[in-house]
């Protein structure tokens, strides 16, 4: 059954018989996936008391929309999505981060090689729901989500260009060069025959 989401998203409820539940783990009030695309989130997940599932898509695929469809789950316990590394994994951790819901970040090689060979076309929704069941049973082939503090320090970095944030990183980190003495370059040397 479809019904209207927030801003322009929407989503379908399905009720399953879904049990996830392990002796060794402990247990995930609701579990999810998300795929990530540049115009869409496709979403996939079970809350473990009732058994529902929904899935459904957040577009755009911005902050903004994606904060508010997370409005649905303050409140609520232990909520955990997982999601692949790919383009825009960044801005969807740290909403979910600022929403209180764990994210778990999967290397998309070792997710695919899971998924097993080909028998169907890959979808959005299959994507969501692999990720989704990956994590519950504690499968999931995780990346390491760095610190806030380490992300910006690698985004200062990254394009050696803004001298103020070099120097405060710099600063800030222990045995971090001083203000006074320019980083090195992390740029290499143009080729002596190529201009520039």
């Amino acid at each position: 059954m479809a019904f209207g989401g927030l801003l322009g998203s929407y989503a379908v409820l399905l009720r399953g018989d879904i049990e996830c539940r392990s002796s060794r783990r402990p247990v995930m009030s609701i579990v999810g996936g998300v795929d990530i695309h540049r115009k869409q989130l496709t979403f996939d997940y079970v809350e473990r008391e009732t058994g529902r599932w929904e899935r459904g898509r957040v577009a755009p695929a911005d902050r903004q929309h994606l904060a508010k469809w997370l409005v649905r789950f303050d409140g609520v316990g232990d909520v955990q999505f997982a999601m692949e590394g790919c383009t825009g994994w960044r801005y969807v951790a740290e909403e979910m981060r600022a929403a209180g819901v764990i994210s778990h970040l999967a290397e998309p090689a070792d997710t695919a090689a899971l998924r097993g060979r080909k028998r169907r076309a890959k979808t959005d929704r299959a994507d969501s729901r692999h990720l989704r069941q990956l994590l519950a049973d504690g499968r999931l082939p995780e990346c390491y989500i760095p610190p806030s503090a380490v992300l910006e320090w690698r985004g200062c970095w990254s394009g050696g260009r803004c001298w103020s944030c070099i120097t405060t990183c710099a600063r800030s980190t222990p045995g971090g060069h001083s203000a006074s003495r320019p980083p090195v370059s992390i740029r290499a040397a143009p080729h002596p025959g190529r201009p520039g």
